[in-house]
Order: structure tokens, then sequence, then C-alpha cells
């Protein structure tokens, strides 16, 4: 017997149901679809949110000569436009690395006198020191380029004496004559003296780096506590930069010590051989003893040719002699174990570093390659996981240097 549904009874409620992901509620759900009891969905929550779909990143990967070549061509104009501004660069990178080398003096004195004394204090200090840099080259200039001139007779000796050597060698005498044209002593001095003039002559420059000293020493008491800030947002940067500036300060005063001890003994040496000019040319290398690698070729050279004039071949090879053994023990074994911790650069990356800065930036390039070469390693390499593989290639212990880096 089939029974017949009532239409005028009302329908029992249905005991599942079937909620939609739009938040509507289904009494009469499909075959196969997922149901749910109604006592849950009683109070229908229409707003609720669904989460969204994870979204496909699409990444564009560029052919490696490509990439290469965009590299390359963004390092060149990058290279063209600090050379446009080399001269507001190179002497206020100057002006910070001096700071930075002689803030541990201010925060001395600031402990125990007003903050403004302290920086009045810096300040002074750091034009003393500028003011005798500059000024001790220049009066090595002029010193040479007065006293090269009263050695022409001999000159001329010494080049009769070569070029008879050169003859008896079998060098043509065509050949010797077509060298030595226009050649005099007093071409060496012109050069001195125009070294001595271009310092003298460098005013805008002067000023604008003592402008600059100045205000960045006006400022330079509240400098950690906008590191601090910078930390809070942005730790990584100020890491690498605090780490720079321990850097930087360790080199200038590891440099600063021994090219202090290099000059005096220079200097002995000199006046022992009876060499004119001895203060002169140790305070030339002391100058030289913050240009890596080179700076040694360019103390020895004046030296040497004063020597030659004044004493014959056999006071210029002591001169050689002297000035290698002390650039050997100081500066090639003793100077970088001190320094090793400051710089962690090898040699060949101080080399080309000098060379790529004094591209740059000129003379000052020089005098800053390492500090240069110090800033760009902290901020672009060592705080980048994926580019600390290069100091393997820098640093000047790459066994330490990878030891250190995070697995």
């Amino acid at each position: 017997m089939t029974t017949t549904p009532d239409p005028d009874k009302p329908a029992e409620p249905a005991d599942e149901v079937a909620h939609r992901t739009d938040g509507s509620v289904e009494t009469e759900p499909a075959k196969g679809e997922d149901t749910v009891p109604v006592a849950e969905v009683a109070t229908v929550d229409r707003e609720h949110e669904h989460p969204a779909p994870p979204r496909r990143e699409i990444r564009t990967v560029l052919p490696p000569t490509l990439t290469l070549l965009i590299g390359i061509a963004g390092a060149v104009i990058a290279i063209g436009g600090l050379k446009s501004v080399a001269s507001i660069i190179a002497p206020t990178f100057l002006a910070i690395t001096l700071i930075i080398a002689v803030y541990p003096i201010y925060r001395a004195i600031s402990a125990v006198l007003p903050r403004a004394l302290g920086a009045v204090v810096m300040l002074l200090l750091l034009y003393g020191l500028l003011f005798l840099l500059v000024g001790s080259i220049g009066l090595a200039a002029g010193k040479l380029a007065t006293e090269l001139p009263k050695y022409g007779d001999t000159f001329d000796d010494l080049v009769e004496s070569g070029r008879s050597t050169l003859v008896g060698w079998g060098v043509g005498q065509d050949q010797i004559d077509n060298a030595m044209t226009n050649f005099d002593i007093r071409d060496l001095s012109g050069i001195a003296r125009g070294l001595a003039n271009a310092l003298t002559g460098l005013t805008s420059s002067m000023l604008f780096l003592l402008t600059v000293m100045l205000f960045l020493t006006m400022d330079a008491g509240g400098f950690p506590k906008r590191l601090t800030r910078v930390h809070v947002v942005k730790p990584d940067i100020a890491d690498a930069l605090a780490d720079f500036a321990e850097r930087v300060r360790k080199y200038w005063v590891v440099s600063t010590t021994f090219g202090i001890v290099v000059a005096v003994i220079d200097a002995l040496a000199l006046m022992a051989l009876d060499v004119p000019l001895p203060l002169t040319f140790g305070l030339l290398a002391f100058v030289t003893n913050y240009i890596p690698n080179i700076g040694f070729v360019i103390g020895l050279v004046p030296p040497a040719l004063l020597a030659l004039l004044d004493g014959g071949v056999e006071k210029l090879v002591w001169v050689v002699v002297v000035y290698s053994v002390v650039n050997f023990v100081i500066q090639t074994v003793l100077q970088p174990k001190f320094t090793g911790d400051a710089v962690g650069i090898n040699a060949t990356t101080a080399f080309l570093s000098l060379i790529f800065w004094s591209y740059v930036f000129g003379a000052l390039g020089a005098l800053l390659a390492i500090p240069f070469t110090l800033l760009v390693k902290s901020l672009l390499i060592d705080r980048d996981p994926d580019a600390r593989w290069l100091n393997q290639f820098i640093a000047s212990n790459p066994d330490q240097s990878s030891s250190a880096q995070p697995v």
C-alpha cells in the first residue's frame, strides 16, 4: 500500500543541511554534497570571510648574459656618477672617517665637560691634524724643490758617467741622445714645486672640507641615538655601519702608529747616512704609509735620488736597503698582523682597491682606498647572506671569514 503525502501537512525539518561557501544554507542538498547538522548553522553568519586561494608568484628570470651586461652597464653609470661628484664625496668621506677616528676622545671629554666644549676640542684637534698633514707635505715639496737645483753639476757628471757605461755595453749613441734630450735635474725640481703650489692652492677644497667637519662635529653627539633608532627599523644596516666605524677607527689608529714608527726609523737612518733633508723625508714616509702597496715606493724615490746626487751609488744602495728592510719588517710582517682585524682584506684586494678608488676620486681616493673598500664590504657584502661568498676572494683570512658566517 502506497502512502500519499498530505500536501496540507508541514514537512519535517531536515536533520542535515549544506552550508555553502557564500554563507547560504541549502535544506535540500544535492546528492553527495557535504552536509552539517542543522544545530551548527542555527545562526547563519553571512559576513564571515573565507581564506583567499594561494596566489601564484610569477618571477621573470633573465638570461645570465643579459644579467651580466645590465650589471656592467649599471656599474659604469655609477662610476661615472661618482667621478662627477668626486670633489664632494671624497672630502666628505675623509671628514667622516677622521671624526670616527677621534670620536672616542670626544666621548671621553664629554664625560667630564659639557658636550659643546667637547665638540670644540674635537674640531680643533681635527683642524690641527689636517693642517699638519697638508702643511707638512707642502713644506717637504718646497724644500725638495729648493734642494735639487744645487746638484745640477753632479747630475750632469752622473749622466756622462752613465752614458759612457751604456756605450760600453753596446747601446748606440743616438739612442742615448734621444733618451736624454731636454732632460735636466731642474725638471724634477719643477715637479716638486708644482706639487707644493697645488697643495697650497687647494683653497676651495680645503674650505669645503673644514666646513663639512664643522657641521659633522656639531651633530656627532646625537649620532649614537640616531643609530639606535635605525637599529629598530633596519638592524642589519645599523650593525653594518657600527662594524664599519669600528674597523675604520682601528685602521686609522694602527696606520698612524706604524707610520710614526716608520718615519722615525727612516729619518734616523737618513741622518746616519748623512742624506740631506732627513726630517722632510721622514715626514714623507709617514704620509705615504697610509697608501697601500705603492706608498713605500713613493716615499723611497725622493731620498734615493738625493742620496745618489749627494753621495753616489753607494749611498743610494744604502738608502734602498734600509727602506726595503724597514718596509719588509714593519709594513709587511708586523703591521698586517695588527690591521688584520681592522681591515680584513688581502693584499690583492688592497692593491686593486687602490687603483679603482684612485681612478674614481683621484689623490684622495688613493688615501681613502682602504676605508672606501671597508664601507663597501660592510654594507654590501657582510650584511647580505647571498653575497658573503665574495669574502672568500677578498678576505685576508678566508677560513676565519667562512667560519663566522651562518650556515
